[in-house]
């Protein structure tokens, strides 16, 4: 295990001499460093597979914690306002590969190896930490490698990556994973409207026709829908709208009345109000911030 993490740290640190999120030739995945600690602040975290060489990132999520580190990968099906916090060690930078879930990736597996999920209806969490394995480390390190060549890297690469997501599905809680993919159960039906919300933020959403769209009663929508999010679809929404918002003001310098308008606010005092209360500083703050940056 150890010989494996050392020759995942030695390959990133060839890649990445200094702090940066790499997007690889490799469909969907992404090499990162980090130099400096975070301490806990809210994130919007899209689905992603997460496994580190170096460092550790605790998830905060209700009252719960997702600890993923260089023992243990992190998995996360659906978008999500969370609360994060970065641990990084004095000359010892975070170094990880991040791969994005791909709904039709995962189903083209699970048809090549005729799996299923158990037939229960419960609605299981939507992400997840777990222990790594040799056969995981061992995959990663083979995809990473091809990464020193374009060739390898279009005609290997994907090969690496279906083993690593096949051993992820085979592995522990990889029934969520598996769930994503079966759209005539509660875990899809409610994914489905979350991938919904996600990407038409700014527009205006009935909770009502939402339940129905995904086939549910609204009792059992709402039931659902805080198993996998531990918030209400409304709560969800509002989360998400702040979220982006933040990222136009951080990101590209937006005004706040103009970011809230993108996002779907009708009133900006009300929308000031909220961003404080989720980021713990104001719009015009962080507006600064990109400003000085």
């Amino acid at each position: 295990m150890k010989e494996n993490i050392d020759t995942m740290k030695e390959l990133l640190l060839k890649k990445l001499p200094k702090e940066k999120f790499l997007i690889t030739n490799i469909k969907d995945v992404a090499i990162f460093r980090v130099d400096n600690p975070h301490k806990k602040k809210p994130e919007l975290y899209r689905p992603f597979i997460i496994l580190l060489a170096q460092g550790e990132k605790r998830i905060f999520l209700g009252n719960k914690t997702y600890i993923y580190d260089s023992k243990h990968y992190y998995v996360q099906s659906i978008p999500l306002p969370i609360e994060c916090e970065t641990i990084v060690e004095k000359d010892k930078p975070m170094l990880g590969v991040a791969i994005r879930i791909d709904p039709q990736m995962i189903s083209e597996i699970l048809f090549e190896i005729n799996s299923s999920v158990p037939t229960n209806k419960k609605i299981y969490n939507s992400l997840y930490d777990a222990e790594i394995t040799d056969d995981i480390l061992e995959a990663t390190n083979r995809l990473l490698k091809t990464l020193d060549s374009e060739n390898d890297s279009k005609i290997l690469g994907p090969i690496y990556l279906k083993e690593i997501l096949y051993k992820i599905l085979s592995g522990d809680n990889g029934e969520i994973l598996r769930e994503l993919v079966i759209n005539n159960r509660g875990f899809f039906q409610i994914a489905r409207i979350i991938n919904k919300i996600h990407e038409d933020y700014s527009q205006t959403f009935d909770i009502q026709e939402l339940a129905k769209e995904a086939g549910m009663s609204s009792t059992a929508f709402h039931t659902a829908f805080k198993a996998m999010t531990n918030t209400s679809p409304l709560q969800y929404i509002k989360n998400i709208r702040l979220h982006k918002a933040k990222e136009l003001i951080k990101n590209t310098g937006e005004k706040a009345n103009i970011a809230a308008r993108l996002v779907g606010y009708e009133s900006s005092s009300q929308f000031s109000r909220e961003y404080k209360r989720c980021f713990g500083v104001s719009p015009t703050t962080d507006k600064q911030t990109y400003t000085t940056n």
